[in-house]
């Protein structure tokens, strides 16, 4: 039986492709969208013509990440039509840029709902049908700047660095009922990401730190506006070898970016698997009760 997914926030960017990508793989995919009759009509069609034209199982599903209503009733149905729900790809997510004095708290409050919160709400939507089938993976789309705090990003950074922790606890709390965690950390890429960025609301102090702002950002965007671009579809393809990998041996952390972006993040990655285990042995808590295996496997690469 072909595995069901969701893939959240999929009018562009990382998630149109994934979802195309997934489909083309053999899987029942879901497109969660928001208004799928209104603003993102035409992306829903899109996404129906291609499945007509390709013979895909690929269904725009109506979903407002922000709402607790929405989600439930998306969830509901997809397992009305599929009777399950293998992975859910969270990949909704907005970014906000500029120093963070300069965020309103409002900002502030609208990032980590849209980045956070609805991670945690889609979440706990899917886990009793998970938990039902004794299977399951919950795939968080994150960033290297959850991972290495940069200026400028603070706040989405800030976002993603908490994916990061909610991530690991969930890998840890969910593998006794047969459940992955896992989270993907993707480099700069040129999508609708970053061309939809929110600005700092506060003018007066975002004009304060301006120059060094675009001092930092030109050389960090850099790649993204050079003649040979990063390809976002390496994103799309590494969540798919994710999700292909046996249940219980996937990593908890992959890194998706190019050469100059993916050592440093890599590198505190296998640092945090080392430590997690040292942790546990000064602990005498034995590391199958928290089954790190895809942390075993990467200790014993450095060992």
């Amino acid at each position: 039986m072909a595995q069901t997914i969701l893939v959240t926030g999929s009018t562009s960017g990382f998630g149109r492709l994934t979802v195309e990508t997934l489909a083309r793989q053999g899987y029942v995919v879901f497109a969660g969208m928001r208004a799928v009759a209104g603003k993102n009509a035409s992306a829903a069609e899109e996404l129906r013509a291609l499945a007509q034209r390709e013979g895909l199982a690929l269904h725009s599903i109506e979903m407002d990440v922000t709402d607790d209503a929405s989600v439930e009733r998306a969830i509901a149905a997809i397992i009305v039509t599929t009777g399950r729900l293998d992975v859910v790809v969270n990949n909704a997510g907005v970014s906000y840029g500029g120093p963070l004095e300069a965020f309103t708290p409002e900002q502030v409050c609208q990032q980590f709902e849209t980045n956070v919160f609805s991670v945690l709400r889609v979440n706990r939507a899917v886990l009793p049908q998970m938990r039902k089938q004794g299977s399951g993976l919950l795939l968080q789309i994150g960033s290297i700047v959850g991972r290495l705090a940069m200026p400028y990003l603070g706040l989405y950074g800030a976002t993603k660095f908490a994916l990061e922790g909610l991530t690991e606890s969930y890998r840890y709390e969910l593998a006794p009922f047969g459940i992955d965690a896992a989270i993907l950390e993707p480099g700069t890429y040129p999508t609708t990401i970053s061309a939809k960025r929110q600005v700092a609301a506060d003018a007066e102090r975002l004009a304060l730190y301006q120059a060094a702002m675009n001092a930092f950002t030109a050389p960090f965007y850099a790649e993204n506006r050079s003649a040979t671009p990063p390809n976002p579809q390496e994103v799309a393809d590494a969540i798919a070898r994710v999700i292909a990998q046996p249940a219980g041996e996937r990593p908890l952390r992959t890194v998706v970016a190019t050469v100059a972006q993916r050592q440093a993040p890599q590198a505190l990655n296998d640092a945090a698997a080392q430590a997690m285990h040292s942790f546990l042995e000064a602990l005498n808590i034995p590391a199958a009760a928290l089954a790190l295996q895809g942390e075993k496997q990467e200790v014993k690469k450095q060992l």
